[in-house]
Parts: C-alpha cells; structure tokens; sequence
C-alpha cells in the first residue's frame, strides 16, 4: 500500500508492464453499470457474493482502467485484520476508519494483467510472495540485530552497523550460493547454519582456498538440512507455488 499511486499504475501501464497491487480503502470505483463511487459502496453492492471479478475504472479525474478482483475471506480472518487495523491506527493516535474495517471482509486486488494470464485464484497467491520480502529484512533486523547495539557512541554505533551490514551481506552470498535454488529452505535455519561457520569464514579471510572449502561446507549442509515443514493447513508460500506450477500428468 506503501507505493499505491494511480498515476505510476498508469505509466506502468502506458509502458505495457504488468502490475497487481490492492486499493486505498478510499478509491473510486465506476464501471459499466454504476457512476463513481466509494470502494465500499462498490463491493457492498455486489452482494452476498464468495468472489467476484471484472473490469472497471478506478479514480476521479484521470480514471485508471483495469481489473477488479473480489474475493471474501473467513471472519476470523477479517476479525484479524480489523484487530491489526486498529492497532495501527491506535499506534498512530489516529481513529480507524469505518472503510477500512468493513473492507477487511475482503480481499481487494486491481490489475492490468488479463485472466488468461492471471486468474483471481492465482492472484491471491502471488500477493503472498511479497511477504517473503518483508520476511529476509525481518531476518536482517532480527538476526542480525541491526536495530540494536552497545554502545552510546554514534561513531561506533555507526561502526557496528557497518560491520553487521557487512556480516549480512556474507550470509546473503552463502545463502544464495548454498540454497537458494532449493524452494522449500527456511532461510532463518539456513542464516543459522552460516552463522555456524562464522568462525571458518572469519578465519579464511584473504585465502581464497580455504574460503572455498568453508563455502562449499556451508553448501552441503545446507544441501541436506534447513527445510521447512510442510503444512496441511496453511501451507507454506512455496507449497502453494508448487501447485499453481505443477502440471497433472
């Protein structure tokens, strides 16, 4: 939500560059059959519908064309969502507003990609592999206790900073020369098993040959461990990946 800009959509689109990003809980909606109106109104209108797809036109003024995706989600999932929302806004000294927590009961995607291209199911899946970004920074910060540090000095605060980030950078090389091509690795198990060998890659420093042996010791343990756990329930992101790719024989 951080980077929704109509005007940005439509140069994206202007430039025939395929976006998928959800909606301000303020946006306009009008399509063939109704005149402007608030996103809420829009939805709410649908009815006491499961999911819902179609094209519309989204703003006042310059109106961005594209696809509407609808799809209800379960109340204890709407109930966590107003929850989060609230929190937020609390946080913020700010009141929710009565548009965002109805829409909670919703998942609200636009996009200029064509069904045949992207269907409603397999949209709701790809928003979710934007998580995993927000999860390596979590790695970054939790781990790698980038936000924290022992000292009051700033130049030594700003020195142990540096030496974290260059410290992440490593892992990050290992990870992506380790597993990387490997779809069901948990990258908190796999920054653990590197940070295993800290003390080998520490020690290696200008070698380049025993830096080589370290990495690829780091690469075959990491070729037989750090796996997530499959989930019945709610599967991971890459299982449900998986299944968007995989073809029946």
């Amino acid at each position: 939500m951080g980077f929704y800009d109509l005007n940005v959509l439509a140069s994206l689109s202007e430039e025939a560059v395929y976006w998928l990003s959800k909606l301000e809980p303020t946006a306009l909606i009008s399509d063939a059959g109704h005149s402007d109106c608030p996103l809420l109104a829009f939805v709410t209108g649908l009815g006491e519908i499961a999911q819902w797809e179609g094209y519309v036109w989204v703003g006042r003024g310059r109106r961005l064309p594209g696809r509407l995706l609808v799809m209800r989600v379960p109340q204890e999932v709407a109930d966590q969502r107003r929850r989060r929302i609230r929190k937020t806004a609390r946080d913020k000294g700010q009141t929710p507003s009565a548009a965002a927590l109805a829409l909670a009961a919703w998942t609200i995607l636009l996009t200029n990609i064509p069904p045949e291209m992207l269907s409603l199911e397999e949209a709701l899946i790809v928003t979710k592999v934007r998580w995993q970004i927000e999860l390596l920074f979590k790695l970054w910060k939790s781990q790698g206790q980038l936000d924290s540090w022992r000292t009051a000095k700033p130049a030594r605060i700003l020195c142990e900073v540096y030496a974290k980030l260059l410290a992440l950078v490593l892992q990050h090389w290992a990870l992506v020369v380790g597993c990387w091509v490997y779809v069901d690795r948990s990258l908190v198990k796999a920054a653990a098993v590197v940070r295993d060998h800290a003390m080998e890659l520490a020690s290696a420093q200008a070698r380049a040959e025993r830096l080589t042996e370290v990495l690829e010791s780091i690469e075959r343990v990491l070729r037989r461990t750090a796996r997530m756990n499959t989930r019945a329930k709610h599967p991971n992101t890459y299982q449900l990946l998986l299944a968007l790719t995989t073809v029946d024989e």
